[in-house]
């Protein structure tokens, strides 16, 4: 049974037992708490009805208290709040445990930290958001100039990118790509830097192509590291006094890679024409 025990105070507070059991309210006990107070105890059911017949009267209601299951009821609904509280605070916690709060970037290629961050950046990593799916930023950091392992784990908020480096004693220097021969841009690949031509252009030796800057916002620009690789087509012609076999084996020597190769014979030997190729690249194989 649930029992609840009301301190009435007031100078005739002897007669509520018969007051309240004249209203049809019954009475479990009674004990005299002072000399003008009385603590009668009800069931739970009927506190309400008790509150209502006392007021407006001379009985004036100090304390109430329970037991048993009434008692446990309160104590629920006093701490409601509280386990509210504590529920969404275990639910916060175990929400941002799945949130990134945190980036370190750790490991013998740690100097990389500004493109290994950009990275990220890209494919929408930052604080406070979720982690990166398996396999979508460590291809793009792998591709970094000697980087041979690379991993991403988040605990307790931190992410953390590992990368090593095969040579960690060589620091990379931010070094432009420049064209290695006058001529025509034929291809041209960039994973980072800033492309200052495009194929097709004409372009003199020593050129720079590719600088060291990636574009921040609207306006700004920081430095990185290139990434490029670029191969320049020109026109050769040159006469050798040699055999025609002769000459077109000299010639592959000297440019190394020719197209549209034709030859012809001259008073002193052959004249070698066609068109040559010169690659250059920066941080890339």
């Amino acid at each position: 049974m649930r029992k609840c025990g009301i301190e009435i105070e007031s100078l005739s507070a002897h007669r509520v037992v018969d007051k309240l059991a004249g209203a049809g309210i019954e009475v479990l006990g009674a004990e005299k708490t002072q000399k003008n107070a009385v603590t009668v105890w009800v069931n739970g059911k009927d506190r309400k009805k008790v509150f209502a017949i006392l007021r407006g009267s001379c009985y004036n209601i100090k304390k109430v208290t329970y037991r048993g299951l009434e008692r446990w009821k309160q104590r629920c609904m006093q701490s409601v709040g509280l386990l509210v509280g504590a529920v969404l605070f275990i639910c916060c916690v175990c929400v941002m445990q799945t949130r990134v709060l945190k980036i370190e970037i750790v490991g013998s290629g740690a100097y990389y930290e500004r493109e290994v961050r950009d990275i990220l950046s890209r494919n929408q990593t930052k604080l406070f958001s979720a982690a990166p799916k398996e396999g979508t930023v460590t291809p793009e950091i792998l591709a970094l100039p000697r980087v041979s392992f690379c991993s991403v784990a988040l605990s307790g908020g931190v992410l953390t990118v590992t990368v090593e480096v095969s040579d960690e004693h060589t620091l990379i220097e931010r070094v432009p790509l420049s064209a290695p021969a006058n001529g025509t841009v034929e291809e041209l690949v960039v994973i980072r830097g800033n492309a200052l031509i495009g194929i097709g252009d004409e372009v003199c030796e020593g050129d720079v192509l590719v600088d060291c800057s990636a574009p921040v916002g609207e306006s700004g620009s920081r430095s990185v590291i290139v990434i490029a690789r670029v191969k320049i087509a020109f026109p050769v012609s040159k006469e050798y006094a040699l055999s025609e076999k002769e000459a077109l084996a000299q010639a592959y020597l000297d440019y190394q890679e020719l197209t549209d190769v034709r030859t012809t014979q001259t008073e002193n030997g052959f004249l070698v024409e066609g068109c040559a190729h010169a690659s250059a690249s920066m941080n890339l194989d």
